[in-house]
Protein backbone atom coordinates (compact mmCIF):
# COMPACT_ATOMS: atom_id res chain seq x y z
CA UNK A 1 0.00 0.00 0.00
CA UNK A 2 1.74 3.52 -0.76
CA UNK A 3 2.64 5.88 1.35
CA UNK A 4 -0.39 7.89 2.74
CA UNK A 5 -0.57 11.14 3.15
CA UNK A 6 -2.88 12.31 5.60
CA UNK A 7 -4.45 10.20 8.44
CA UNK A 8 -7.56 9.52 6.31
CA UNK A 9 -7.21 5.41 5.91
CA UNK A 10 -10.38 4.05 4.43
CA UNK A 11 -10.21 -0.07 4.74
CA UNK A 12 -11.02 -2.79 1.82
CA UNK A 13 -12.33 -0.44 -0.56
CA UNK A 14 -15.10 1.33 1.71
CA UNK A 15 -15.85 5.15 0.84
CA UNK A 16 -18.14 7.12 1.87
CA UNK A 17 -19.34 8.36 -1.89
CA UNK A 18 -18.54 7.11 -4.81
CA UNK A 19 -15.57 8.40 -6.62
CA UNK A 20 -14.17 8.69 -10.40
CA UNK A 21 -10.80 8.19 -11.00
CA UNK A 22 -8.66 8.70 -13.82
CA UNK A 23 -4.75 8.18 -14.73
CA UNK A 24 -4.50 9.95 -17.98
CA UNK A 25 -2.44 12.83 -18.43
CA UNK A 26 -4.91 14.48 -20.06
CA UNK A 27 -7.77 14.57 -17.49
CA UNK A 28 -7.06 17.43 -15.44
CA UNK A 29 -8.74 16.52 -12.20
CA UNK A 30 -7.78 12.59 -11.22
CA UNK A 31 -9.97 11.69 -8.76
CA UNK A 32 -13.61 13.47 -8.39
CA UNK A 33 -16.00 12.73 -5.49
CA UNK A 34 -19.38 12.32 -7.23
CA UNK A 35 -21.17 13.94 -4.42
CA UNK A 36 -23.79 15.67 -6.87
CA UNK A 37 -25.32 14.14 -10.15
CA UNK A 38 -25.25 14.76 -13.03
CA UNK A 39 -21.72 14.53 -13.19
CA UNK A 40 -20.27 15.60 -17.26
CA UNK A 41 -17.26 14.21 -18.81
CA UNK A 42 -15.69 16.60 -21.71
CA UNK A 43 -13.74 18.70 -22.77
CA UNK A 44 -15.61 22.75 -21.99
CA UNK A 45 -14.53 24.26 -18.75
CA UNK A 46 -17.61 23.94 -17.51
CA UNK A 47 -17.78 20.25 -17.17
CA UNK A 48 -17.03 18.73 -14.06
CA UNK A 49 -14.57 16.17 -15.66
CA UNK A 50 -12.39 18.58 -18.59
CA UNK A 51 -10.65 16.43 -20.41
CA UNK A 52 -7.98 18.05 -22.32
CA UNK A 53 -7.92 15.57 -25.43
CA UNK A 54 -9.14 16.59 -29.20
CA UNK A 55 -11.14 13.60 -29.66
CA UNK A 56 -13.15 13.69 -26.68
CA UNK A 57 -16.30 15.61 -27.23
CA UNK A 58 -17.29 19.22 -25.43
CA UNK A 59 -20.20 17.79 -23.38
CA UNK A 60 -18.87 13.51 -24.08
CA UNK A 61 -20.59 11.68 -21.30
CA UNK A 62 -22.50 11.92 -17.83
CA UNK A 63 -22.91 10.23 -14.42
CA UNK A 64 -26.38 10.67 -13.57
CA UNK A 65 -28.01 9.25 -10.03
CA UNK A 66 -31.65 7.96 -10.19
CA UNK A 67 -31.97 6.39 -6.36
CA UNK A 68 -30.37 4.45 -5.41
CA UNK A 69 -27.79 3.77 -8.34
CA UNK A 70 -25.81 5.48 -10.51
CA UNK A 71 -25.79 5.43 -14.64
CA UNK A 72 -23.26 6.30 -17.40
CA UNK A 73 -25.09 7.98 -20.27
CA UNK A 74 -23.46 9.34 -23.37
CA UNK A 75 -24.40 12.63 -24.56
CA UNK A 76 -24.43 11.97 -28.19
CA UNK A 77 -20.74 12.23 -28.08
CA UNK A 78 -18.94 11.70 -31.63
CA UNK A 79 -16.56 8.41 -30.75
CA UNK A 80 -19.40 7.54 -28.41
CA UNK A 81 -18.26 6.12 -24.58
CA UNK A 82 -17.76 2.50 -23.80
CA UNK A 83 -18.82 0.58 -19.92
CA UNK A 84 -16.44 -2.07 -19.63
CA UNK A 85 -15.25 -2.60 -23.32
CA UNK A 86 -19.27 -2.37 -24.62
CA UNK A 87 -20.65 0.69 -26.31
CA UNK A 88 -23.31 2.26 -23.91
CA UNK A 89 -26.47 3.01 -25.43
CA UNK A 90 -29.25 5.34 -23.61
CA UNK A 91 -28.58 4.67 -19.47
CA UNK A 92 -26.25 1.92 -18.51
CA UNK A 93 -26.33 1.34 -14.51
CA UNK A 94 -22.63 1.58 -12.74
CA UNK A 95 -21.48 -1.34 -11.08
CA UNK A 96 -18.67 -1.09 -8.08
CA UNK A 97 -15.02 -1.00 -10.20
CA UNK A 98 -16.62 -0.64 -13.66
CA UNK A 99 -14.46 0.94 -16.53
CA UNK A 100 -16.22 3.68 -18.06
CA UNK A 101 -13.74 4.42 -21.70
CA UNK A 102 -14.19 7.90 -23.54
CA UNK A 103 -12.03 7.44 -26.59
CA UNK A 104 -8.72 6.43 -25.30
CA UNK A 105 -9.00 7.54 -21.66
CA UNK A 106 -9.87 4.70 -19.50
CA UNK A 107 -12.01 6.27 -15.55
CA UNK A 108 -12.67 3.91 -12.42
CA UNK A 109 -16.00 4.02 -11.07
CA UNK A 110 -15.71 2.95 -7.28
CA UNK A 111 -18.62 2.83 -5.12
CA UNK A 112 -19.43 1.92 -1.39
CA UNK A 113 -20.52 -1.02 -0.63
CA UNK A 114 -22.20 0.40 2.25
CA UNK A 115 -25.61 1.93 1.70
CA UNK A 116 -25.63 5.86 2.86
CA UNK A 117 -26.89 6.66 6.41
CA UNK A 118 -25.36 3.21 7.50
CA UNK A 119 -21.76 3.57 7.07
CA UNK A 120 -18.84 2.18 9.43
CA UNK A 121 -16.08 4.71 9.71
CA UNK A 122 -12.90 4.11 9.70
CA UNK A 123 -10.21 5.46 12.30
CA UNK A 124 -6.96 5.27 12.54
CA UNK A 125 -4.12 5.51 15.28
CA UNK A 126 -0.71 5.89 14.69
CA UNK A 127 2.01 4.13 16.23
CA UNK A 128 6.01 5.02 16.98
CA UNK A 129 7.60 5.99 13.64
CA UNK A 130 10.71 3.12 13.50
CA UNK A 131 7.74 0.87 12.84
CA UNK A 132 6.25 1.39 9.42
CA UNK A 133 4.12 -0.35 6.87
CA UNK A 134 5.36 -0.20 3.52
CA UNK A 135 6.88 3.52 3.42
CA UNK A 136 4.30 4.78 6.24
CA UNK A 137 3.15 4.10 9.87
CA UNK A 138 1.30 1.37 11.26
CA UNK A 139 -2.19 1.79 11.58
CA UNK A 140 -4.83 0.59 14.92
CA UNK A 141 -7.04 -0.14 12.11
CA UNK A 142 -10.53 -0.50 13.75
CA UNK A 143 -14.17 -0.39 11.77
CA UNK A 144 -16.47 0.86 14.22
CA UNK A 145 -19.98 -0.40 14.43
CA UNK A 146 -22.82 1.41 12.76
CA UNK A 147 -25.58 2.63 14.85
CA UNK A 148 -28.11 2.05 12.03
CA UNK A 149 -29.19 -1.79 11.06
CA UNK A 150 -26.74 -4.65 11.18
CA UNK A 151 -25.01 -4.85 7.69
CA UNK A 152 -24.03 -8.25 6.99
CA UNK A 153 -21.71 -7.21 4.19
CA UNK A 154 -19.31 -5.34 6.59
CA UNK A 155 -16.11 -6.52 8.05
CA UNK A 156 -17.22 -7.77 11.43
CA UNK A 157 -13.50 -8.26 12.47
CA UNK A 158 -11.23 -6.21 14.15
CA UNK A 159 -7.63 -6.07 12.62
CA UNK A 160 -5.37 -4.76 15.72
CA UNK A 161 -1.88 -4.14 14.32
CA UNK A 162 -0.09 -2.83 16.88
CA UNK A 163 3.54 -5.24 16.17
CA UNK A 164 4.57 -7.71 13.65
CA UNK A 165 4.73 -10.28 16.36
CA UNK A 166 0.77 -10.27 17.47
CA UNK A 167 -2.49 -10.44 15.57
CA UNK A 168 -2.05 -12.65 12.42
CA UNK A 169 -4.92 -14.34 10.79
CA UNK A 170 -4.66 -17.16 13.09
CA UNK A 171 -6.43 -14.82 15.70
CA UNK A 172 -9.20 -14.37 13.61
CA UNK A 173 -12.65 -16.99 14.01
CA UNK A 174 -13.81 -19.14 11.65
CA UNK A 175 -16.86 -17.08 10.59
CA UNK A 176 -14.55 -13.91 10.20
CA UNK A 177 -12.17 -15.83 8.32
CA UNK A 178 -14.94 -17.20 5.75
CA UNK A 179 -15.93 -13.41 5.62
CA UNK A 180 -12.53 -12.66 4.65
CA UNK A 181 -12.40 -14.85 1.59
CA UNK A 182 -15.70 -13.97 1.06
CA UNK A 183 -13.90 -10.23 0.80
CA UNK A 184 -11.02 -11.02 -1.39
CA UNK A 185 -13.26 -13.05 -3.77
CA UNK A 186 -15.86 -10.26 -4.27
CA UNK A 187 -12.33 -7.76 -4.35
CA UNK A 188 -11.17 -9.53 -7.40
CA UNK A 189 -14.21 -10.35 -8.99
CA UNK A 190 -14.34 -6.48 -9.83
CA UNK A 191 -10.66 -6.47 -11.28
CA UNK A 192 -10.12 -7.33 -14.56
CA UNK A 193 -6.28 -5.36 -15.56
CA UNK A 194 -3.55 -7.98 -14.54
CA UNK A 195 -1.60 -5.46 -12.83
CA UNK A 196 -4.83 -4.23 -10.42
CA UNK A 197 -5.07 -8.09 -10.08
CA UNK A 198 -1.66 -9.10 -8.43
CA UNK A 199 -1.78 -5.70 -6.75
CA UNK A 200 -4.95 -6.21 -4.53
CA UNK A 201 -3.89 -9.83 -4.48
CA UNK A 202 -0.71 -8.54 -2.32
CA UNK A 203 -2.58 -5.75 -0.49
CA UNK A 204 -4.77 -8.56 0.85
CA UNK A 205 -2.11 -10.57 2.01
CA UNK A 206 -0.46 -8.17 3.85
CA UNK A 207 -3.61 -7.06 5.49
CA UNK A 208 -4.13 -10.98 6.33
CA UNK A 209 -0.50 -11.67 7.42
CA UNK A 210 0.71 -9.07 9.31
CA UNK A 211 3.80 -10.90 9.53
CA UNK A 212 4.81 -10.97 6.41
CA UNK A 213 7.75 -8.82 4.97
CA UNK A 214 7.72 -9.31 1.61
CA UNK A 215 5.50 -10.57 -1.19
CA UNK A 216 6.08 -11.94 -4.56
CA UNK A 217 3.85 -12.81 -7.74
CA UNK A 218 5.73 -14.58 -9.84
CA UNK A 219 3.93 -15.50 -13.85
CA UNK A 220 5.11 -17.65 -16.41
CA UNK A 221 5.84 -16.42 -19.73
CA UNK A 222 5.44 -17.36 -23.38
CA UNK A 223 8.87 -19.12 -22.95
CA UNK A 224 7.71 -20.97 -19.62
CA UNK A 225 10.36 -18.66 -17.26
CA UNK A 226 9.10 -16.96 -14.35
CA UNK A 227 9.08 -13.62 -14.31
CA UNK A 228 8.34 -11.35 -11.17
CA UNK A 229 5.05 -9.13 -11.82
CA UNK A 230 4.07 -7.98 -8.05
CA UNK A 231 5.97 -7.40 -5.39
CA UNK A 232 5.51 -5.46 -2.38
CA UNK A 233 7.38 -4.86 0.90
CA UNK A 234 6.30 -4.02 4.25
CA UNK A 235 9.40 -1.27 5.12
CA UNK A 236 10.81 0.93 2.69
CA UNK A 237 14.35 -0.63 3.24
CA UNK A 238 13.29 -4.18 2.35
CA UNK A 239 12.95 -2.94 -1.46
CA UNK A 240 16.41 -1.95 -1.77
CA UNK A 241 18.31 -4.94 -4.24
CA UNK A 242 15.02 -7.59 -4.03
CA UNK A 243 16.15 -10.48 -5.38
CA UNK A 244 14.08 -13.56 -5.53
CA UNK A 245 14.36 -17.24 -4.43
CA UNK A 246 14.10 -19.19 -7.91
CA UNK A 247 14.77 -22.61 -5.96
CA UNK A 248 11.83 -22.12 -4.11
CA UNK A 249 9.87 -20.92 -6.86
CA UNK A 250 10.65 -23.73 -9.08
CA UNK A 251 10.22 -26.44 -6.67
CA UNK A 252 7.11 -25.36 -6.01
CA UNK A 253 5.69 -24.96 -9.45
CA UNK A 254 7.32 -28.25 -10.50
CA UNK A 255 5.58 -29.98 -8.01
CA UNK A 256 2.81 -28.03 -7.60
CA UNK A 257 2.49 -28.13 -4.03
CA UNK A 258 3.06 -25.75 -1.46
CA UNK A 259 5.30 -25.39 0.69
CA UNK A 260 6.00 -23.36 4.28
CA UNK A 261 9.24 -23.61 6.31
CA UNK A 262 9.85 -21.76 9.62
CA UNK A 263 13.41 -20.92 8.95
CA UNK A 264 14.54 -21.26 4.98
CA UNK A 265 18.12 -20.00 6.12
CA UNK A 266 18.75 -23.78 7.44
CA UNK A 267 15.97 -25.74 5.40
CA UNK A 268 18.03 -28.63 3.83
CA UNK A 269 15.37 -28.42 0.97
CA UNK A 270 16.56 -25.24 -0.42
CA UNK A 271 20.92 -25.59 -0.66
CA UNK A 272 21.01 -27.09 -4.06
CA UNK A 273 21.17 -23.97 -6.18
CA UNK A 274 21.97 -21.27 -4.26
CA UNK A 275 22.43 -20.27 -0.67
CA UNK A 276 19.16 -18.60 0.91
CA UNK A 277 21.11 -16.95 3.37
CA UNK A 278 22.15 -14.93 0.32
CA UNK A 279 18.28 -13.45 -0.06
CA UNK A 280 17.99 -12.45 3.88
CA UNK A 281 15.11 -15.05 3.97
CA UNK A 282 13.59 -16.44 7.73
CA UNK A 283 10.08 -17.66 7.53
CA UNK A 284 8.79 -18.58 3.48
CA UNK A 285 5.35 -19.76 2.38
CA UNK A 286 4.78 -20.17 -1.19
CA UNK A 287 2.11 -22.07 -2.74
CA UNK A 288 1.29 -22.68 -6.74
CA UNK A 289 -0.92 -20.79 -9.15
CA UNK A 290 -2.72 -23.49 -10.76
CA UNK A 291 -5.38 -22.84 -14.03
CA UNK A 292 -8.18 -24.44 -15.15
CA UNK A 293 -6.61 -26.87 -17.02
CA UNK A 294 -4.26 -27.82 -13.73
CA UNK A 295 -1.40 -26.18 -15.50
CA UNK A 296 1.30 -24.09 -13.09
CA UNK A 297 1.07 -20.97 -14.50
CA UNK A 298 3.25 -19.07 -12.16
CA UNK A 299 3.27 -19.13 -7.77
CA UNK A 300 3.08 -16.64 -4.80
CA UNK A 301 5.14 -15.98 -2.21
CA UNK A 302 5.21 -14.27 1.45
CA UNK A 303 8.28 -14.46 3.83
CA UNK A 304 9.76 -12.83 6.09
CA UNK A 305 12.94 -11.16 7.14
CA UNK A 306 13.14 -11.66 10.89
CA UNK A 307 14.38 -14.75 12.80
CA UNK A 308 11.70 -14.19 15.75
CA UNK A 309 8.50 -14.15 12.89
CA UNK A 310 7.74 -17.89 11.73
CA UNK A 311 4.34 -18.75 9.68
CA UNK A 312 2.31 -21.61 10.64
CA UNK A 313 -0.19 -24.11 9.40
CA UNK A 314 -3.10 -22.29 9.58
CA UNK A 315 -1.45 -19.63 7.82
CA UNK A 316 -0.45 -21.96 5.16
CA UNK A 317 -4.53 -23.23 4.72
CA UNK A 318 -5.37 -19.23 4.21
CA UNK A 319 -3.01 -18.56 2.31
CA UNK A 320 -3.63 -21.80 -0.39
CA UNK A 321 -6.79 -20.39 0.08
CA UNK A 322 -6.47 -17.14 -1.47
CA UNK A 323 -3.61 -18.67 -3.94
CA UNK A 324 -6.55 -20.64 -5.25
CA UNK A 325 -8.83 -17.51 -5.60
CA UNK A 326 -5.77 -15.19 -7.30
CA UNK A 327 -5.40 -17.93 -9.81
CA UNK A 328 -9.10 -17.28 -10.99
CA UNK A 329 -8.95 -13.78 -10.97
CA UNK A 330 -5.39 -13.65 -13.01
CA UNK A 331 -7.42 -16.51 -15.75
CA UNK A 332 -9.78 -13.88 -15.78
CA UNK A 333 -8.13 -11.22 -16.03
CA UNK A 334 -6.04 -12.77 -19.14
CA UNK A 335 -8.61 -13.93 -20.35
CA UNK A 336 -10.44 -10.13 -20.37
CA UNK A 337 -6.72 -9.01 -22.03
CA UNK A 338 -7.13 -11.75 -24.79
CA UNK A 339 -10.49 -10.91 -25.44
CA UNK A 340 -9.70 -6.90 -25.29
CA UNK A 341 -6.61 -7.62 -28.12
CA UNK A 342 -8.97 -9.88 -30.24
CA UNK A 343 -11.52 -6.54 -30.23
CA UNK A 344 -9.15 -4.31 -30.64
CA UNK A 345 -8.08 -6.57 -33.72
CA UNK A 346 -11.51 -6.88 -35.16
CA UNK A 347 -11.96 -3.15 -34.99
CA UNK A 348 -8.66 -2.65 -36.52
CA UNK A 349 -9.54 -5.29 -39.28
CA UNK A 350 -12.60 -3.38 -39.76
CA UNK A 351 -11.19 -0.45 -40.29
CA UNK A 352 -8.34 -2.14 -42.45
CA UNK A 353 -11.12 -3.60 -44.39
CA UNK A 354 -12.99 0.10 -45.17
CA UNK A 355 -9.27 1.83 -46.22
CA UNK A 356 -9.14 -1.05 -48.67
CA UNK A 357 -12.17 -0.82 -50.07
CA UNK A 358 -11.26 2.78 -50.46
CA UNK A 359 -8.20 1.48 -52.51
CA UNK A 360 -10.58 -0.11 -54.95
CA UNK A 361 -12.78 1.63 -57.64
CA UNK A 362 -15.50 3.58 -56.32
CA UNK A 363 -17.48 3.21 -60.10
CA UNK A 364 -16.31 2.47 -63.42
CA UNK A 365 -14.65 4.44 -65.97
CA UNK A 366 -17.37 6.28 -68.17
CA UNK A 367 -16.30 5.86 -71.59
CA UNK A 368 -18.38 5.96 -74.53
CA UNK A 369 -19.33 1.97 -76.38
CA UNK A 370 -17.90 0.22 -73.07
CA UNK A 371 -19.35 -1.33 -70.38
CA UNK A 372 -18.03 -2.79 -66.94
CA UNK A 373 -18.06 -5.29 -64.10
CA UNK A 374 -15.97 -5.79 -61.12
CA UNK A 375 -16.75 -8.01 -58.38
CA UNK A 376 -14.58 -8.39 -55.31
CA UNK A 377 -14.37 -10.43 -52.02
CA UNK A 378 -11.64 -11.36 -49.84
CA UNK A 379 -11.32 -14.60 -47.92
CA UNK A 380 -10.82 -12.34 -45.04
CA UNK A 381 -11.48 -9.31 -43.83
CA UNK A 382 -8.62 -8.01 -45.50
CA UNK A 383 -7.41 -9.38 -48.80
CA UNK A 384 -4.48 -9.53 -51.37
CA UNK A 385 -6.34 -9.42 -54.44
CA UNK A 386 -6.48 -6.22 -56.55
CA UNK A 387 -8.21 -4.59 -59.12
CA UNK A 388 -8.49 -0.86 -60.86
CA UNK A 389 -9.72 1.12 -63.58
CA UNK A 390 -6.52 3.49 -64.64
CA UNK A 391 -7.51 6.43 -66.94
CA UNK A 392 -4.93 7.62 -69.48
CA UNK A 393 -4.58 10.19 -72.34
CA UNK A 394 -5.61 9.80 -76.15
CA UNK A 395 -9.03 8.11 -75.08
CA UNK A 396 -6.59 5.22 -73.12
CA UNK A 397 -8.19 3.03 -70.20
CA UNK A 398 -5.86 0.68 -68.31
CA UNK A 399 -7.57 -2.45 -66.50
CA UNK A 400 -5.18 -3.61 -63.93
CA UNK A 401 -5.74 -7.03 -62.03
CA UNK A 402 -3.49 -8.42 -59.30
CA UNK A 403 -2.98 -11.30 -56.79
CA UNK A 404 -0.32 -11.28 -53.76
CA UNK A 405 0.44 -14.47 -53.02
CA UNK A 406 -0.66 -15.29 -49.56
CA UNK A 407 -3.80 -13.87 -47.32
CA UNK A 408 -4.66 -11.16 -44.34
CA UNK A 409 -2.90 -8.03 -43.39
CA UNK A 410 0.57 -8.58 -44.73
CA UNK A 411 -0.55 -9.27 -48.58
CA UNK A 412 -3.30 -6.22 -48.11
CA UNK A 413 -0.02 -4.04 -46.90
CA UNK A 414 1.74 -5.57 -50.39
CA UNK A 415 -1.54 -4.52 -51.91
CA UNK A 416 -1.71 -1.07 -51.14
CA UNK A 417 1.76 -1.06 -52.50
CA UNK A 418 0.86 -2.50 -56.47
CA UNK A 419 -1.78 -0.04 -55.83
CA UNK A 420 0.54 3.19 -55.96
CA UNK A 421 3.08 1.72 -57.92
CA UNK A 422 0.60 0.67 -61.04
CA UNK A 423 -0.59 3.94 -60.88
CA UNK A 424 2.77 5.46 -60.68
CA UNK A 425 4.45 3.44 -63.83
CA UNK A 426 0.98 3.65 -65.82
CA UNK A 427 1.27 7.58 -65.64
CA UNK A 428 4.87 7.80 -66.29
CA UNK A 429 5.50 5.23 -68.63
CA UNK A 430 5.23 5.62 -72.55
CA UNK A 431 3.50 1.30 -73.12
CA UNK A 432 1.64 -1.25 -70.94
CA UNK A 433 5.13 -3.18 -70.81
CA UNK A 434 7.03 -0.73 -69.63
CA UNK A 435 4.94 0.43 -66.84
CA UNK A 436 4.72 -3.64 -65.94
CA UNK A 437 8.51 -3.68 -66.24
CA UNK A 438 8.65 -0.39 -63.92
CA UNK A 439 6.39 -2.45 -61.21
CA UNK A 440 8.40 -5.40 -61.22
CA UNK A 441 11.72 -3.50 -60.59
CA UNK A 442 10.24 -1.52 -57.34
CA UNK A 443 8.88 -4.69 -55.79
CA UNK A 444 11.61 -6.36 -56.37
CA UNK A 445 13.81 -3.60 -54.58
CA UNK A 446 11.55 -4.63 -51.84
CA UNK A 447 13.12 -7.66 -51.16
CA UNK A 448 11.01 -9.66 -49.68
CA UNK A 449 9.07 -13.12 -49.91
CA UNK A 450 6.30 -12.52 -51.71
CA UNK A 451 5.83 -12.04 -55.33
CA UNK A 452 2.41 -10.54 -57.33
CA UNK A 453 0.75 -12.07 -60.42
CA UNK A 454 -0.78 -9.27 -62.67
CA UNK A 455 -2.26 -8.44 -66.11
CA UNK A 456 -2.43 -5.15 -67.57
CA UNK A 457 -4.76 -4.17 -70.17
CA UNK A 458 -4.78 -1.14 -71.35
CA UNK A 459 -7.71 -0.22 -74.31
CA UNK A 460 -7.88 2.64 -76.26
CA UNK A 461 -11.68 3.51 -77.37
CA UNK A 462 -10.58 4.97 -80.89
CA UNK A 463 -9.10 1.94 -82.67
CA UNK A 464 -10.85 -0.98 -79.88
CA UNK A 465 -7.42 -2.25 -79.37
CA UNK A 466 -6.70 -4.06 -76.18
CA UNK A 467 -3.06 -4.65 -75.09
CA UNK A 468 -2.30 -7.29 -72.87
CA UNK A 469 0.87 -7.76 -70.59
CA UNK A 470 0.74 -10.53 -68.71
CA UNK A 471 3.45 -11.17 -64.92
CA UNK A 472 2.63 -14.67 -64.20
CA UNK A 473 -1.23 -14.13 -63.88
CA UNK A 474 -4.31 -16.38 -64.60
CA UNK A 475 -5.16 -15.78 -68.68
CA UNK A 476 -7.67 -13.38 -70.02
CA UNK A 477 -10.78 -14.67 -70.95
CA UNK A 478 -12.15 -12.78 -74.76
CA UNK A 479 -15.97 -14.14 -76.04
CA UNK A 480 -16.05 -13.23 -79.57
CA UNK A 481 -19.49 -12.16 -80.15
CA UNK A 482 -19.68 -13.19 -83.97
CA UNK A 483 -18.97 -17.23 -83.64
CA UNK A 484 -19.74 -17.14 -79.35
CA UNK A 485 -16.38 -18.47 -78.42
CA UNK A 486 -14.38 -18.05 -75.24
CA UNK A 487 -10.89 -18.32 -75.06
CA UNK A 488 -8.22 -17.81 -72.69
CA UNK A 489 -5.95 -15.97 -74.30
CA UNK A 490 -1.89 -14.32 -73.41
CA UNK A 491 -1.30 -17.67 -72.61
CA UNK A 492 2.01 -17.94 -74.52
CA UNK A 493 2.97 -14.39 -73.87
CA UNK A 494 3.15 -14.76 -69.84
CA UNK A 495 5.73 -13.83 -68.16
CA UNK A 496 7.24 -14.14 -64.16
CA UNK A 497 5.22 -12.48 -61.62
CA UNK A 498 6.45 -9.20 -60.10
CA UNK A 499 8.86 -9.57 -57.98
CA UNK A 500 10.84 -12.33 -58.36
CA UNK A 501 12.92 -11.39 -61.27
CA UNK A 502 13.74 -7.77 -61.31
CA UNK A 503 15.46 -7.23 -65.05
CA UNK A 504 12.64 -9.71 -66.88
CA UNK A 505 11.68 -8.59 -70.04
CA UNK A 506 8.03 -8.83 -70.86
CA UNK A 507 5.90 -8.92 -74.21
CA UNK A 508 2.41 -8.24 -74.81
CA UNK A 509 -0.33 -9.06 -77.09
CA UNK A 510 -2.97 -7.04 -78.68
CA UNK A 511 -6.40 -8.19 -79.78
CA UNK A 512 -8.95 -5.89 -81.63
CA UNK A 513 -12.40 -5.94 -79.87
CA UNK A 514 -15.58 -5.80 -82.22
CA UNK A 515 -19.05 -4.84 -81.25
CA UNK A 516 -20.17 -7.68 -78.50
CA UNK A 517 -16.95 -8.64 -77.75
CA UNK A 518 -16.30 -8.99 -73.95
CA UNK A 519 -12.79 -9.47 -71.63
CA UNK A 520 -13.23 -11.07 -68.82
CA UNK A 521 -9.81 -11.21 -66.27
CA UNK A 522 -10.26 -12.84 -62.58
CA UNK A 523 -7.53 -14.11 -59.85
CA UNK A 524 -6.84 -17.99 -59.28
CA UNK A 525 -9.61 -17.41 -56.17
CA UNK A 526 -12.47 -17.85 -59.08
CA UNK A 527 -11.64 -21.32 -60.90
CA UNK A 528 -9.96 -22.63 -57.91
CA UNK A 529 -12.86 -22.03 -55.80
CA UNK A 530 -13.71 -25.74 -53.75
CA UNK A 531 -16.23 -27.55 -53.65
CA UNK A 532 -16.87 -30.01 -49.67
CA UNK A 533 -15.30 -32.93 -51.92
CA UNK A 534 -12.19 -31.20 -52.13
CA UNK A 535 -12.67 -30.21 -56.34
CA UNK A 536 -12.12 -26.98 -57.75
CA UNK A 537 -14.24 -25.49 -60.27
CA UNK A 538 -11.31 -24.55 -63.24
CA UNK A 539 -11.02 -22.45 -65.68
CA UNK A 540 -12.77 -25.20 -68.09
CA UNK A 541 -15.62 -25.05 -65.36
CA UNK A 542 -16.10 -21.63 -65.09
CA UNK A 543 -16.31 -21.30 -69.06
CA UNK A 544 -18.56 -24.15 -69.43
CA UNK A 545 -21.22 -22.41 -67.18
CA UNK A 546 -20.58 -19.08 -69.12
CA UNK A 547 -21.67 -20.62 -72.51
CA UNK A 548 -24.46 -22.70 -70.65
CA UNK A 549 -25.85 -19.59 -69.28
CA UNK A 550 -25.49 -17.71 -73.00
CA UNK A 551 -24.21 -15.05 -71.14
CA UNK A 552 -23.39 -12.28 -74.04
CA UNK A 553 -22.83 -8.91 -71.93
CA UNK A 554 -20.05 -8.11 -69.64
CA UNK A 555 -22.47 -7.91 -66.19
CA UNK A 556 -23.94 -11.33 -67.51
CA UNK A 557 -20.82 -12.57 -67.93
CA UNK A 558 -19.66 -11.41 -64.59
CA UNK A 559 -22.82 -12.54 -62.91
CA UNK A 560 -22.19 -15.54 -64.00
CA UNK A 561 -19.20 -16.92 -62.74
CA UNK A 562 -19.85 -15.28 -59.32
CA UNK A 563 -22.82 -17.85 -59.48
CA UNK A 564 -20.63 -20.32 -60.69
CA UNK A 565 -18.02 -19.65 -57.77
CA UNK A 566 -21.57 -19.50 -55.10
CA UNK A 567 -22.76 -22.66 -56.26
CA UNK A 568 -20.06 -24.67 -56.40
CA UNK A 569 -18.51 -23.64 -53.37
CA UNK A 570 -21.92 -23.64 -50.94
CA UNK A 571 -21.54 -24.96 -47.52
CA UNK A 572 -17.74 -24.39 -47.77
CA UNK A 573 -15.01 -21.61 -46.29
CA UNK A 574 -13.18 -19.72 -49.36
CA UNK A 575 -9.76 -21.05 -48.92
CA UNK A 576 -8.38 -17.53 -51.00
CA UNK A 577 -9.34 -14.01 -52.32
CA UNK A 578 -11.60 -14.00 -55.34
CA UNK A 579 -11.62 -11.03 -57.81
CA UNK A 580 -12.85 -10.51 -61.23
CA UNK A 581 -13.23 -7.65 -64.17
CA UNK A 582 -14.75 -7.66 -67.14
CA UNK A 583 -15.31 -5.48 -69.93
CA UNK A 584 -16.78 -5.32 -73.17
CA UNK A 585 -17.13 -3.47 -76.16
CA UNK A 586 -21.05 -2.34 -76.76
CA UNK A 587 -21.08 -0.42 -79.57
Amino acid sequence: MPALASKQFLIYGFFSMPLLTSSSATVLNKSVKIDQAPVVIGRHPDCEIQVDDGSVSRRHAQIVYVKPHYYLEDLNSRNGSMLNNEFVTGRTRLFDGAEIQICDIVFRFTRSSVSPGNRSRPTLASSSKDESVYGSSVFHLKVEPSRGPKDESQLVSQLDVQSHTMSDVRHLNAEAKLKVLMKIAHALSDLVERDAVLERILDFLFDLFVQADRGFVMLKDENGSLQPLGFKCRRPTDDENVRVSSTIAEMVMESRRPIISRDAAIDDRFDSKESIMDFQIRSIMCAPLINSREESIGVIQLDTLRQTIAFGEEDLEMFVTVAMQASLAIQKSDLFSLRKKTRDLRKDLSLANELQQRFLPQSAPDIDGYEFFSWYRPMQQVGGDYYDYITLDNDRVAIVVADVVGHGITAALLMAKVSAESRFALATEPDPISAVKRMNEKLSSLHIDRFVTLVLVMIDSKTHAATIVNAGHMPPVLRKASDKSLTSIAIDEAGVPLGVIDDFEYESIEVALEQGDSLLMYTDGVNEAMNKDGRQLTTTGMIEDIRVSQAMTPEAIGQSVCESVARHSADTDMIDDACLVCVGRTQ
